[in-house]
């Protein structure tokens, strides 16, 4: 090799490092694309496998929220109050509650739906969502936020004042 490359003149030894070097960028250049391909089909696959995991636990969720309203587990609306003081609570919300008002329905004669209106004064949004998510994605308490509404606090940028209200279902007995 040493040999072939002494008997080429300066401008072939020239045109073949040109050439070496124009065949490693375009190396470089189609192992990048693949590269390239290959992370945004894993991102795709990823975020699919994301939306497949909430499908199924929204799906279970409700499951188990139809099999306490066919069981009449009646322990999740006494315990409603409480628990959900607990949440609001380990969330450091308990002290800005101004009130929670719970309101009992009876739907077609065959369950209670207790309702229980919290309202929130002067907190960040980023508590307030912590604690919805809590209610949502909880599969101790079957509990959903039936309505949630918020006003903007005058003169405190970021601060606002909700009201969510949150209700469940058990068998009437």
């Amino acid at each position: 090799m040493k040999k072939f490359w002494e008997t080429l003149n300066a401008r072939e030894r020239t045109y073949l490092m040109l050439l070496g070097v124009f065949m490693l960028f375009l190396g470089v250049f189609f192992a990048g694309r693949s590269f390239a391909r290959y992370m945004t089909d894993l991102s795709e696959r990823s975020e699919s496998a994301e939306r497949d995991t909430m499908q199924i636990e929204n799906l279970g969720r409700q499951y188990q929220l139809l099999q306490a309203m066919k069981t009449g587990d009646s322990q999740q609306l006494d315990n409603m109050l409480s628990s959900i003081e607990t949440m609001l609570k380990t969330i450091g919300l308990r002290e800005r509650v101004g009130s929670l008002t719970p309101t009992d329905t009876i739907v077609q004669d065959k369950y209670l739906k207790r309702e229980v209106k919290v309202s929130i004064r002067e907190s960040s949004a980023n508590q307030v969502l912590d604690f919805i998510r809590q209610i949502e994605q909880s599969t101790q308490t079957l509990y959903k936020v039936e309505n949630f509404s918020y006003r903007p606090v005058l003169k405190k940028p970021g601060i606002y004042d909700f009201t969510v209200q949150i209700s469940g279902f058990q068998r009437k007995q």
